[in-house]
């Protein structure tokens, strides 16, 4: 039999616009797993912000912090975290420009900076779990991404090192995320580790994080609500996610 791989991305992709699964998707996902398809997620999140949907889905594989980790079975196969040294220099033009700025390790989100009420909303919308106040957390311990809450404006405020990709999430807030990694990254390593060809695997997506993602996959498919030039890096666009997208994708592709 050969190995295949179904990736995910969570929001707007396999959770509706207002964050609930659709019957259709969990179905699908049963219907994957019967088959012994491996199915994981692929998503901005870190471990405590996504461990709602891996306990819903039961799953045992997934990539988390856009790429930066990456779990087979539950262990870690992957690993990429941001540098001390340039993340200091980030956080010190936060400081200067009033930015809220929260560093992810894998399983917490540990504040910078006491967090304004623009930010909380920005959470609250992807229902982010507590966020512990530790304003010197980057010193001492690895950061996987870091989120940093403001509008496209302030962008040119910041300095950007080589080392960082600003990858936008909403209109208020951004990921930072190792430039060389990405979704696709995160993949393809657990893609090795489960023995799984690149041309075997297909990835569902909708935002600018799984660009690279929707490229890479043997099938790529964006989901209707994605913008046009996300949907120009797949190979096929399906419904939206409110209108059976996951499981007519699926269908399209013979794999359900």
């Amino acid at each position: 039999m050969v190995a295949k791989l179904a990736v995910f991305d969570i929001d707007d992709t396999l959770l509706a616009s207002n964050k609930m699964f659709l019957k259709s998707t969990l179905t699908s996902i049963k219907k994957l797993k019967q088959q012994q398809i491996n199915v994981a997620i692929a998503t901005g999140r870190n471990l405590a912000m996504a461990k709602a949907v891996i306990h819903k889905l039961d799953l045992n594989d997934f990539v988390l912090c856009n790429g930066s980790a990456a779990f087979a079975n539950h262990q870690q196969v992957h690993e990429h975290t941001l540098s001390r040294d340039n993340m200091a220099t980030l956080v010190a033009a936060a400081d200067a420009n009033n930015i809220d700025i929260i560093f992810e390790s894998l399983d917490g989100l540990h504040a910078h900076t006491h967090l304004n009420e623009q930010t909380r909303r920005v959470l609250h919308t992807f229902r982010a779990p507590a966020v512990e106040y530790a304003p010197n957390y980057y010193l001492d311990n690895d950061i996987y991404q870091a989120m940093m809450f403001y509008p496209h404006q302030q962008d040119a405020n910041l300095p950007h090192a080589d080392e960082f990709s600003f990858v936008r999430f909403d209109v208020n807030g951004v990921d930072i995320i190792p430039k060389v990694g990405s979704k696709a990254q995160g993949v393809a390593k657990l893609a090795a580790s489960l023995k799984v060809a690149p041309e075997n695997v297909v990835a569902f997506g909708d935002n600018q994080n799984d660009r690279e993602m929707l490229q890479s996959a043997g099938i790529g498919i964006a989901m209707g609500n994605a913008a046009p030039e996300i949907k120009a890096q797949a190979d096929m666009t399906t419904t939206d996610c409110d209108h059976d997208g996951i499981e007519n994708g699926l269908k399209s592709i013979g794999w359900i």
